[in-house]
């Protein structure tokens, strides 16, 4: 009688997968980059990006599971200039051999009705952890089967060196810009539920 309920329960479990799951898109370097851009006098004036990433997006409207994790790893940052290479993974800079990497962990999402939305996290960077928003201003999600399940995302905020204990100084620019740019993330089906013991 247990293993007939067991069997049944799983067959109810496959059948109405889809709807009691939430679809995690993972993130990494082959599909999503992670910018940064620097100001001064309020102008862009220095951009890089990490080539080296990882992370999690499960942007789920029906229940709470809804959350982004990102991970960067400092020294993988490029703006294409040897100069300034070496300079903003420097102590300088991002000081990479201090603080290997940079993290993004959200606490909550916020949806809007235009298909965008706000998450708000933690953004640890050069050793500090302050609450940072991150505005998500579309994503596309094609709800497909197997490799055809993917996500896209355009996300940004803006900080200030000076919150991280970042070097700075006026004429080199204190806000910097972050942009997370993702192109068909693929999809892996979260199950919440657990089998009955």
């Amino acid at each position: 009688m247990r293993t007939a309920a067991r069997g049944l329960w799983l067959l109810v479990l496959l059948i109405t997968l889809r709807v009691h799951g939430a679809e995690l898109y993972r993130l990494d370097s082959a599909n999503t980059r992670v910018s940064v851009n620097v100001r001064l006098f309020g102008l862009p004036w220095v951009s890089a990006h990490f080539a080296e990433l990882s992370g999690d997006f499960v942007p789920d409207r029906r229940t709470v599971a809804s959350r982004v994790d990102v991970t960067v790893r400092t020294d993988s940052l490029d703006c294409e200039n040897s100069w300034w290479n070496v300079r903003l993974l420097s102590n300088e800079w991002f000081d990479a051999p201090r603080y290997p990497q940079i993290t993004y962990h959200s606490d909550r999402i916020r949806y809007d009705e235009h298909g965008g939305a706000i998450v708000s996290g933690q953004l640890t960077l050069h050793g500090v952890t302050r609450s940072v928003d991150l505005t998500v201003t579309q994503w596309d999600c094609s709800n497909g089967a197997g490799a055809d399940d993917t996500c896209s995302f355009d996300a940004h905020t803006r900080i200030k060196r000076s919150d991280y204990g970042l070097p700075h100084h006026f004429w080199d620019g204190d806000e910097v810009d972050i942009n997370i740019h993702g192109v068909r993330a693929a999809a892996v089906v979260l199950q919440n539920a657990q089998p009955p013991s």
